[in-house]
């Protein structure tokens, strides 16, 4: 591989996951090349939500997040193009909920998380333009709010090459040349890259990527599903409604409702991008009932893609080869799986994959988020939608 360029890390995929590690890494002073069959947040990052919030149900998520609402609140402060907007997210139900709103606010006071439990009152106060008379109770964090998920990748992108990221859009990797059980290479469309570490964050598309090296993953592609409504004559903060089963925000002038995740795996390559007329009634009914704005139409509709893993954790880190195997590929590495999250979680995803590298270490530092923490090869498993109260 005499005569080819070189990197001691090349990241593959551009998505907000790998940007972020790519940046992590660089303002460590490592070399990085930072590859995309495409180019920055065009696929599943562009199509996502941009909530960026604490109110996960496990401890070690809510305390992971912490991380990533300082590095946007960062971003906010020190770049001009990118904004934070903190308005608050408001999770609500109905009695049914109550049991878990009250459990998971313990949990997010324990972290440190400034949340609250809200009865109906102060929902109304929080959100006037919430219809509710069969909501009875509800969470409230004030620090929680969204990104634009394009300009905030986009953003980490600019403050990486400043830092010295070498980024190739549209530079298809098509293998990850081994030399025993070591990486030592990527081969491109537009030629090798020799490299002593590769980062494989795709997205939706890591299993298929790892395979190229011999890495079976736990990861499952599934759909989730958006749309934007008609211009209406209110605002609204970011809010989950449980009793419903759907998210909804300010977007432009109208409304983002989304969810329509469907719990069962699709196909990356092959997968509907349009939303189901299903999801989009259901939508039009989350407007009318909870909204009182029924008479609207949809702007844009479209599906994306999360990766689910067996446990809801993510797969930060240097895989075995199979789960639950104890041989691993020296310099292979991945940073995938977060649950259709990965706007909002991949700050701590670049930071804890990044410090590994540098320390030498094969392990993150958040054991939950281990690749190699299954014992065995967990098989089929279901899909786990992450913001559904449980």
């Amino acid at each position: 591989m005499t005569g080819a360029p070189r990197a001691p890390v090349v990241v593959i995929g551009a998505g907000a996951v790998g940007v972020s590690v790519a940046a992590h890494l660089a303002a460590n002073e490592v070399d990085v090349i930072l590859c995309d069959r495409g180019h920055a947040a065009g696929k599943t990052t562009g199509k996502a939500a941009g909530l960026v919030f604490s109110q996960f149900h496990d401890p070690v998520d809510v305390r992971a997040m912490a991380y990533c609402l300082d590095y946007v609140d960062r971003l906010d402060r020190e770049e001009d193009d990118f904004t934070f907007h903190r308005t608050g997210y408001l999770r609500v139900g109905t009695e049914a909920e109550r049991p878990t709103f009250e459990r998971e606010v313990r949990i997010y006071r324990e972290c440190g998380v400034d949340a609250r439990l809200v009865e109906p009152d102060e929902i109304d106060e929080i959100e006037p333009a919430l219809v509710t008379d069969d909501l009875t109770v509800g969470s409230y964090c004030p620090d929680d709010g969204h990104v634009d998920p394009h300009t905030f990748t986009t953003t980490m992108l600019r403050r990486a090459e400043r830092d010295g990221v070498d980024y190739r859009p549209n530079t298809t990797v098509t293998d990850i040349v081994l030399d025993g059980d070591a990486v030592v290479a990527v081969e491109t469309e537009r030629g090798t890259i020799d490299a002593d570490h590769v980062v494989i964050a795709a997205g939706p598309w890591s299993k298929q990527v790892a395979r190229l090296a011999g890495v079976t993953l736990p990861l499952k592609p599934y759909r989730v599903q958006a749309m934007v409504t008609t211009e209406v004559d209110f605002d609204v903060i970011p809010v989950y409604d449980a009793a419903m089963g759907a998210y909804f925000r300010s977007e432009g002038s109208g409304v983002l409702v989304g969810d329509g995740t469907e719990e069962f795996e699709s196909d990356p390559e092959t997968y509907d991008e349009r939303p189901d007329l299903s999801f989009l009634e259901t939508a039009g009914e989350v407007m009318e009932r909870r909204l009182a704005a029924g008479d609207v139409g949809v702007v844009n509709g479209w599906a994306g893609l999360g990766s689910g893993t067996p446990d809801a954790f993510p797969l930060l880190g240097n895989p075995p080869v199979e789960p639950g195997a104890n041989r691993q590929v020296d310099g292979l590495w991945v940073a995938c799986g977060l649950q259709a999250h990965g706007v909002m979680r991949a700050p701590i995803a670049g930071t804890l994959v990044a410090d590994a590298i540098v320390a030498g270490d094969d392990r993150v530092s958040i054991p939950e988020y281990d690749p190699n923490r299954f014992d065995d090869d967990p098989g089929d498993f279901p899909v786990r939608e992450l913001m559904k109260l449980e």
